[in-house]
């Protein structure tokens, strides 16, 4: 009988404590002022970081870079993001392509710096010619008529690079027959130095005709991640020596890759410029 009475007891207390607390609650709540602030779940928001470039000695602050984006003619696929970078890369085009000549026409128009990439014999007997490829056993006038129809090819040329050419570049007598047309032209030569034992650097230089040499290339893998590893070569290289030459190729992970890589680089402190404005 005493423990039902102890139970009673608590519960009435119970009751009356819950009662009072709910009361001072309402009073609490409606009195004029105040308001009641129930806590909102915390919103977390997704950022999307931009890539870190790793830290680096800047011996010159500003270094100037040429992209040059060989290969050009065979299709008109990924230019609107190349377009959208609105980066000043040359646009290197094999000639007598389906898409060779509108190519360039495009590429002048929004005001790309558009080269002939030449297509010259190269050492390894397997490798595919291209049309209009230019070979060590012709002679001075077959020379000069593939070159002439080369260059007709491609509209607003600026000036010429080798494709392949292993075997051609390293041929004192054709490339002296190749560059002199060249100067007759006002046109430069950029060696792609496909080969060490290249003596077009040399033959310019008696021509008198603007050269300049490639530094690395970009994507000798189609591998989004090798591509990103030698931007930041790349990168590392312009800013030791003060200037830097890139060779790369039209394709869907290049374009990609240097689409979002090249305005951070440039935030960085690298000048990209045209091609013409590196040779001597």
């Amino acid at each position: 009988m005493k423990t039902k009475i102890i139970i009673i007891i608590t519960a009435a207390v119970i009751l009356i404590l819950t009662t009072a607390i709910g009361l001072i609650y309402w009073r609490w709540a409606h009195v004029p002022g105040k308001k009641v602030v129930i806590p909102k779940r915390a919103v977390i928001k997704e950022t999307i970081k931009k890539s870190v470039l790793p830290s680096i000695q800047k011996k010159h602050p500003h270094p100037k870079v040429v992209i040059v984006m060989d290969d050009f003619g065979y299709n008109m696929n990924d230019l609107e993001e190349l377009f959208a970078a609105k980066s000043p890369i040359t646009f290197s085009i094999l000639p007598n392509l389906p898409y060779s000549r509108r190519l360039a026409e495009l590429a002048s128009s929004k005001g790309y710096e558009v080269i002939l990439h030449l297509p010259l014999e190269a050492n390894d007997k397997s490798a595919p010619l291209e049309a209009g490829t230019i070979k060590t056993g012709m002679d001075e006038k077959e020379v000069i008529a593939i070159l002439e129809k080369n260059i007709e090819n491609i509209t607003g040329l600026r000036g010429t690079s080798n494709h392949q050419g292993s075997k051609a570049t390293e041929n004192k007598a054709l490339m002296t027959i190749i560059l002199k047309d060249l100067k007759k032209r006002n046109l430069f030569f950029f060696d792609s130095l496909v080969t060490q034992k290249s003596i077009c650097r040399d033959v310019a230089a008696a021509l008198g005709v603007p050269y300049a040499k490639r530094d690395m290339f970009l994507d000798n893998t189609n591998s989004a991640d090798y591509i990103e590893r030698q931007a930041l070569a790349l990168r590392k290289f312009a800013f030791k020596n003060g200037r830097a030459i890139a060779i790369c190729h039209d394709r869907k992970n290049t374009i990609a890759v240097l689409s979002k890589m090249m305005p951070e680089l440039a935030a960085d402190g690298i000048v990209f410029v045209r091609l013409s404005d590196m040779v001597k």
